[in-house]
Protein backbone atom coordinates (compact mmCIF):
# COMPACT_ATOMS: atom_id res chain seq x y z
CA UNK A 1 0.00 0.00 0.00
CA UNK A 2 1.32 3.46 -0.94
CA UNK A 3 1.89 5.93 1.84
CA UNK A 4 0.79 9.56 1.70
CA UNK A 5 4.43 10.60 1.24
CA UNK A 6 4.78 8.39 -1.82
CA UNK A 7 1.51 9.75 -3.21
CA UNK A 8 2.79 13.30 -2.71
CA UNK A 9 6.06 12.51 -4.49
CA UNK A 10 4.14 10.99 -7.37
CA UNK A 11 2.02 14.11 -7.76
CA UNK A 12 4.88 16.61 -7.85
CA UNK A 13 5.11 16.69 -11.71
CA UNK A 14 1.40 17.52 -11.87
CA UNK A 15 1.81 20.22 -9.22
CA UNK A 16 4.80 21.66 -11.05
CA UNK A 17 2.88 21.71 -14.35
CA UNK A 18 -0.10 23.41 -12.73
CA UNK A 19 2.18 25.96 -11.06
CA UNK A 20 3.86 26.72 -14.38
CA UNK A 21 0.51 27.18 -16.13
CA UNK A 22 -0.70 29.44 -13.33
CA UNK A 23 2.48 31.56 -13.60
CA UNK A 24 2.08 31.87 -17.39
CA UNK A 25 -1.58 32.85 -16.97
CA UNK A 26 -0.62 35.47 -14.38
CA UNK A 27 2.02 36.95 -16.70
CA UNK A 28 -0.47 37.15 -19.59
CA UNK A 29 -3.12 38.82 -17.41
CA UNK A 30 -0.65 41.32 -15.93
CA UNK A 31 0.70 42.23 -19.37
CA UNK A 32 -2.64 42.51 -21.15
CA UNK A 33 -4.28 44.47 -18.31
CA UNK A 34 -1.28 46.71 -17.60
CA UNK A 35 -3.44 49.82 -18.10
CA UNK A 36 -5.25 48.78 -14.90
CA UNK A 37 -2.43 47.22 -12.87
CA UNK A 38 0.15 49.98 -13.36
CA UNK A 39 -1.98 52.77 -11.81
CA UNK A 40 -3.09 50.38 -9.07
CA UNK A 41 0.51 49.49 -8.17
CA UNK A 42 1.51 53.16 -8.04
CA UNK A 43 -1.52 53.82 -5.83
CA UNK A 44 -0.51 50.97 -3.51
CA UNK A 45 3.03 52.29 -3.13
CA UNK A 46 1.76 55.82 -2.51
CA UNK A 47 -0.45 54.23 0.14
CA UNK A 48 2.66 52.77 1.76
CA UNK A 49 4.29 56.21 1.72
CA UNK A 50 1.38 58.35 2.91
CA UNK A 51 -0.85 55.94 4.81
CA UNK A 52 1.10 56.67 7.97
CA UNK A 53 0.52 60.42 7.53
CA UNK A 54 -3.25 59.88 7.28
CA UNK A 55 -3.27 57.66 10.37
CA UNK A 56 -1.30 60.27 12.30
CA UNK A 57 -3.74 63.01 11.31
CA UNK A 58 -6.63 60.81 12.41
CA UNK A 59 -4.87 60.24 15.75
CA UNK A 60 -4.76 64.03 16.15
CA UNK A 61 -8.57 64.07 15.83
CA UNK A 62 -8.53 65.58 12.34
CA UNK A 63 -11.74 64.61 10.47
CA UNK A 64 -11.12 61.76 8.07
CA UNK A 65 -12.50 63.61 5.05
CA UNK A 66 -10.27 66.61 5.78
CA UNK A 67 -7.20 64.41 6.32
CA UNK A 68 -7.78 62.56 3.04
CA UNK A 69 -8.42 65.77 1.11
CA UNK A 70 -5.29 67.41 2.50
CA UNK A 71 -2.99 64.45 1.76
CA UNK A 72 -4.41 63.89 -1.75
CA UNK A 73 -4.21 67.61 -2.56
CA UNK A 74 -0.58 67.75 -1.40
CA UNK A 75 0.33 64.73 -3.53
CA UNK A 76 -1.49 66.14 -6.57
CA UNK A 77 0.12 69.57 -6.26
CA UNK A 78 3.61 68.17 -5.74
CA UNK A 79 3.51 65.66 -8.59
CA UNK A 80 1.70 67.98 -11.01
CA UNK A 81 4.28 70.76 -10.41
CA UNK A 82 7.12 68.27 -10.96
CA UNK A 83 5.39 67.01 -14.11
CA UNK A 84 4.84 70.55 -15.37
CA UNK A 85 8.52 71.42 -14.94
CA UNK A 86 9.58 68.13 -16.53
CA UNK A 87 7.41 68.64 -19.61
CA UNK A 88 8.44 72.31 -19.83
CA UNK A 89 12.09 71.28 -19.76
CA UNK A 90 11.48 68.69 -22.47
CA UNK A 91 9.71 71.32 -24.60
CA UNK A 92 12.64 73.72 -24.16
CA UNK A 93 15.08 70.99 -25.18
CA UNK A 94 13.00 70.25 -28.30
CA UNK A 95 12.91 73.96 -29.23
CA UNK A 96 16.68 74.39 -28.82
CA UNK A 97 17.74 71.08 -30.36
CA UNK A 98 18.09 72.34 -33.98
CA UNK A 99 20.98 74.57 -32.87
CA UNK A 100 22.45 71.73 -30.81
CA UNK A 101 22.04 69.35 -33.77
CA UNK A 102 24.21 71.43 -36.10
CA UNK A 103 26.89 71.77 -33.43
CA UNK A 104 26.73 68.03 -32.68
CA UNK A 105 27.28 67.12 -36.35
CA UNK A 106 30.25 69.50 -36.57
CA UNK A 107 31.80 68.15 -33.36
CA UNK A 108 31.37 64.48 -34.34
CA UNK A 109 32.65 64.90 -37.89
CA UNK A 110 35.58 67.04 -36.71
CA UNK A 111 36.46 64.57 -33.99
CA UNK A 112 36.37 61.60 -36.38
CA UNK A 113 38.57 63.49 -38.84
CA UNK A 114 41.23 64.06 -36.14
CA UNK A 115 41.13 60.57 -34.63
CA UNK A 116 42.99 57.83 -36.52
CA UNK A 117 41.26 54.57 -35.66
CA UNK A 118 43.40 51.42 -35.99
CA UNK A 119 40.66 49.29 -37.59
CA UNK A 120 39.99 49.92 -41.27
CA UNK A 121 36.48 48.40 -41.19
CA UNK A 122 35.47 50.64 -38.29
CA UNK A 123 36.80 53.74 -40.07
CA UNK A 124 34.86 52.86 -43.21
CA UNK A 125 31.70 52.17 -41.23
CA UNK A 126 31.85 55.49 -39.38
CA UNK A 127 32.71 57.36 -42.59
CA UNK A 128 29.49 56.13 -44.25
CA UNK A 129 27.19 57.20 -41.42
CA UNK A 130 24.98 60.16 -42.33
CA UNK A 131 25.27 62.11 -39.07
CA UNK A 132 22.99 64.91 -40.29
CA UNK A 133 20.19 62.40 -40.89
CA UNK A 134 20.90 60.56 -37.65
CA UNK A 135 20.71 63.79 -35.62
CA UNK A 136 17.84 65.25 -37.63
CA UNK A 137 15.86 67.61 -35.33
CA UNK A 138 12.52 66.27 -36.55
CA UNK A 139 13.45 62.70 -35.72
CA UNK A 140 14.80 63.57 -32.27
CA UNK A 141 11.76 65.74 -31.54
CA UNK A 142 9.42 62.89 -32.44
CA UNK A 143 11.45 60.50 -30.27
CA UNK A 144 11.34 62.80 -27.22
CA UNK A 145 7.65 63.66 -27.49
CA UNK A 146 6.75 60.03 -28.16
CA UNK A 147 8.72 58.85 -25.15
CA UNK A 148 7.30 61.21 -22.55
CA UNK A 149 3.80 61.72 -23.98
CA UNK A 150 1.77 64.82 -23.17
CA UNK A 151 1.19 66.73 -19.96
CA UNK A 152 -2.56 66.17 -20.30
CA UNK A 153 -1.99 62.41 -20.44
CA UNK A 154 0.24 62.65 -17.37
CA UNK A 155 -2.46 64.52 -15.45
CA UNK A 156 -5.06 61.94 -16.48
CA UNK A 157 -2.92 59.09 -15.20
CA UNK A 158 -2.15 61.01 -12.01
CA UNK A 159 -5.84 61.58 -11.32
CA UNK A 160 -6.55 57.87 -11.85
CA UNK A 161 -3.79 56.92 -9.41
CA UNK A 162 -5.09 59.42 -6.83
CA UNK A 163 -8.64 58.10 -7.25
CA UNK A 164 -7.44 54.57 -6.48
CA UNK A 165 -5.35 55.91 -3.61
CA UNK A 166 -8.38 57.68 -2.17
CA UNK A 167 -10.33 54.40 -2.03
CA UNK A 168 -7.38 52.64 -0.40
CA UNK A 169 -6.98 55.33 2.25
CA UNK A 170 -10.72 55.65 2.88
CA UNK A 171 -11.24 51.99 3.79
CA UNK A 172 -12.49 51.61 7.33
CA UNK A 173 -10.89 48.17 7.60
CA UNK A 174 -8.02 47.15 5.29
CA UNK A 175 -8.70 44.33 2.85
CA UNK A 176 -6.02 42.10 4.37
CA UNK A 177 -7.67 42.41 7.80
CA UNK A 178 -11.09 41.52 6.37
CA UNK A 179 -9.60 38.44 4.73
CA UNK A 180 -7.82 37.51 7.96
CA UNK A 181 -11.11 37.53 9.86
CA UNK A 182 -12.41 34.74 7.64
CA UNK A 183 -9.41 32.46 8.33
CA UNK A 184 -8.41 30.30 11.25
CA UNK A 185 -6.37 32.04 13.99
CA UNK A 186 -3.12 30.43 12.78
CA UNK A 187 -3.76 31.35 9.14
CA UNK A 188 -4.85 34.88 10.11
CA UNK A 189 -1.66 35.35 12.13
CA UNK A 190 0.46 34.22 9.19
CA UNK A 191 -1.35 36.56 6.79
CA UNK A 192 -0.96 39.52 9.15
CA UNK A 193 2.74 38.75 9.59
CA UNK A 194 3.29 38.67 5.81
CA UNK A 195 1.39 41.92 5.22
CA UNK A 196 3.18 43.68 8.07
CA UNK A 197 6.55 42.59 6.68
CA UNK A 198 5.62 43.75 3.17
CA UNK A 199 4.41 47.07 4.56
CA UNK A 200 7.57 47.61 6.63
CA UNK A 201 10.06 46.69 3.89
CA UNK A 202 8.35 48.55 1.04
CA UNK A 203 7.69 51.63 3.19
CA UNK A 204 11.36 51.68 4.29
CA UNK A 205 12.59 51.26 0.71
CA UNK A 206 10.34 53.95 -0.77
CA UNK A 207 11.05 56.47 1.99
CA UNK A 208 14.84 56.05 1.83
CA UNK A 209 14.82 55.95 -1.97
CA UNK A 210 12.78 59.16 -2.16
CA UNK A 211 15.09 61.00 0.23
CA UNK A 212 18.22 59.75 -1.56
CA UNK A 213 16.75 60.67 -4.96
CA UNK A 214 16.00 64.19 -3.73
CA UNK A 215 19.53 64.57 -2.35
CA UNK A 216 21.07 63.23 -5.57
CA UNK A 217 18.97 65.59 -7.69
CA UNK A 218 20.00 68.57 -5.53
CA UNK A 219 23.69 67.70 -5.82
CA UNK A 220 23.36 67.25 -9.60
CA UNK A 221 21.73 70.67 -9.87
CA UNK A 222 24.57 72.27 -7.87
CA UNK A 223 27.21 70.64 -10.10
CA UNK A 224 25.42 71.79 -13.26
CA UNK A 225 24.95 75.32 -11.93
CA UNK A 226 28.64 75.52 -10.98
CA UNK A 227 29.61 74.36 -14.47
CA UNK A 228 27.23 76.71 -16.29
CA UNK A 229 25.31 73.88 -18.00
CA UNK A 230 21.88 74.15 -19.58
CA UNK A 231 18.62 72.42 -18.55
CA UNK A 232 19.48 72.41 -14.84
CA UNK A 233 15.93 72.00 -13.51
CA UNK A 234 14.99 69.48 -16.19
CA UNK A 235 18.10 67.42 -15.48
CA UNK A 236 17.52 67.54 -11.71
CA UNK A 237 13.99 66.18 -12.18
CA UNK A 238 15.30 63.45 -14.49
CA UNK A 239 17.87 62.49 -11.85
CA UNK A 240 15.17 62.40 -9.15
CA UNK A 241 12.77 60.14 -11.05
CA UNK A 242 15.34 57.93 -12.81
CA UNK A 243 17.10 57.26 -9.50
CA UNK A 244 14.20 54.94 -8.63
CA UNK A 245 15.46 52.60 -11.38
CA UNK A 246 18.50 50.72 -10.01
CA UNK A 247 21.75 50.95 -12.01
CA UNK A 248 20.25 51.90 -15.37
CA UNK A 249 18.50 54.97 -13.98
CA UNK A 250 21.71 56.55 -12.70
CA UNK A 251 23.43 55.85 -16.03
CA UNK A 252 20.64 57.50 -18.03
CA UNK A 253 20.43 60.47 -15.68
CA UNK A 254 24.18 61.04 -16.12
CA UNK A 255 24.15 60.53 -19.89
CA UNK A 256 21.74 63.38 -20.71
CA UNK A 257 23.58 66.22 -18.88
CA UNK A 258 26.90 64.88 -20.17
CA UNK A 259 25.63 65.04 -23.75
CA UNK A 260 24.16 68.49 -23.20
CA UNK A 261 27.48 69.69 -21.78
CA UNK A 262 29.32 68.15 -24.74
CA UNK A 263 27.05 69.93 -27.21
CA UNK A 264 27.54 73.27 -25.42
CA UNK A 265 31.22 73.14 -24.51
CA UNK A 266 32.63 70.54 -26.93
CA UNK A 267 35.78 68.57 -25.99
CA UNK A 268 36.84 70.99 -23.28
CA UNK A 269 38.07 70.79 -19.67
CA UNK A 270 34.68 72.06 -18.47
CA UNK A 271 32.89 69.19 -20.21
CA UNK A 272 35.30 66.67 -18.68
CA UNK A 273 34.96 68.15 -15.17
CA UNK A 274 31.16 68.25 -15.37
CA UNK A 275 30.95 64.64 -16.53
CA UNK A 276 33.45 63.38 -13.95
CA UNK A 277 31.70 65.34 -11.20
CA UNK A 278 28.31 63.83 -12.07
CA UNK A 279 29.77 60.32 -12.32
CA UNK A 280 31.59 60.62 -8.99
CA UNK A 281 28.47 61.98 -7.29
CA UNK A 282 26.28 59.19 -8.65
CA UNK A 283 28.84 56.57 -7.61
CA UNK A 284 29.16 57.90 -4.07
CA UNK A 285 25.42 58.33 -3.57
CA UNK A 286 24.37 55.06 -5.20
CA UNK A 287 27.16 52.71 -4.15
CA UNK A 288 28.48 54.13 -0.87
CA UNK A 289 25.92 56.25 0.95
CA UNK A 290 22.63 54.66 -0.13
CA UNK A 291 23.55 51.05 0.83
CA UNK A 292 24.60 52.30 4.27
CA UNK A 293 21.31 54.14 4.79
CA UNK A 294 19.12 51.50 3.13
CA UNK A 295 20.60 48.58 5.04
CA UNK A 296 19.64 45.01 4.14
CA UNK A 297 15.88 45.23 4.53
CA UNK A 298 15.16 44.22 0.93
CA UNK A 299 17.83 41.50 0.83
CA UNK A 300 17.64 40.90 -2.92
CA UNK A 301 20.48 39.47 -4.96
CA UNK A 302 21.96 41.89 -7.55
CA UNK A 303 21.27 39.39 -10.34
CA UNK A 304 17.65 39.13 -9.15
CA UNK A 305 17.34 42.93 -9.28
CA UNK A 306 18.76 42.93 -12.82
CA UNK A 307 16.39 40.18 -13.95
CA UNK A 308 13.49 41.96 -12.26
CA UNK A 309 14.31 45.16 -14.17
CA UNK A 310 14.35 43.25 -17.47
CA UNK A 311 11.17 41.31 -16.70
CA UNK A 312 9.05 44.18 -15.39
CA UNK A 313 10.43 46.50 -18.07
CA UNK A 314 9.22 44.00 -20.67
CA UNK A 315 5.89 43.66 -18.89
CA UNK A 316 5.05 47.31 -18.20
CA UNK A 317 7.73 49.43 -19.88
CA UNK A 318 9.35 52.29 -17.95
CA UNK A 319 6.67 52.09 -15.23
CA UNK A 320 7.60 48.46 -14.65
CA UNK A 321 11.24 49.40 -14.14
CA UNK A 322 10.21 51.92 -11.48
CA UNK A 323 8.14 49.26 -9.71
CA UNK A 324 10.52 46.32 -10.21
CA UNK A 325 12.37 46.37 -6.88
CA UNK A 326 9.43 46.85 -4.47
CA UNK A 327 7.25 44.38 -6.38
CA UNK A 328 10.01 41.76 -6.43
CA UNK A 329 10.70 42.29 -2.73
CA UNK A 330 7.01 41.80 -1.96
CA UNK A 331 6.93 38.61 -4.03
CA UNK A 332 9.95 37.29 -2.12
CA UNK A 333 8.25 37.94 1.22
CA UNK A 334 5.21 35.98 0.04
CA UNK A 335 7.48 33.14 -1.11
CA UNK A 336 9.13 33.08 2.33
CA UNK A 337 5.73 32.45 3.94
CA UNK A 338 5.00 29.40 1.76
CA UNK A 339 7.02 26.28 2.72
CA UNK A 340 7.06 24.94 -0.84
CA UNK A 341 8.53 28.20 -2.19
CA UNK A 342 11.05 28.97 0.56
CA UNK A 343 14.00 27.56 -1.49
CA UNK A 344 13.10 29.99 -4.28
CA UNK A 345 12.90 32.86 -1.77
CA UNK A 346 16.34 31.87 -0.46
CA UNK A 347 17.73 31.88 -4.00
CA UNK A 348 16.37 35.41 -4.52
CA UNK A 349 18.08 36.67 -1.36
CA UNK A 350 21.31 38.62 -1.36
CA UNK A 351 22.86 36.94 1.67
Amino acid sequence: MKTSTEDGRGLWPLKAALGFLAAVAAVVVLRELRAIFIPFCFAVFLYFLFGGAVRRLLAWRVPKALALAGVLAAIFCGLSICGMMLFAGAATFVDLFPAYSARAVALVEGGLARVHLPFVDLRQYLAHIDWESLLDPGRVTALVTGSIGSFAGFLGNLLLVLLLLMFLLAERTPMAERVARSLTPAQAGGLRAVMNEVDARVRHYLLIKTLMSAATAALAALILLAGGADFVVFTALLVFFLNYIPTFGSLLSTLFPALAAFLKFGFSPRFVLLTLGLMAMQFLMGNVLEPQVMGHRLNLSPIVILLALVFWGWMWGAAGMFLAVPVTSSVRIVFESLPALRPLAAAMGGE
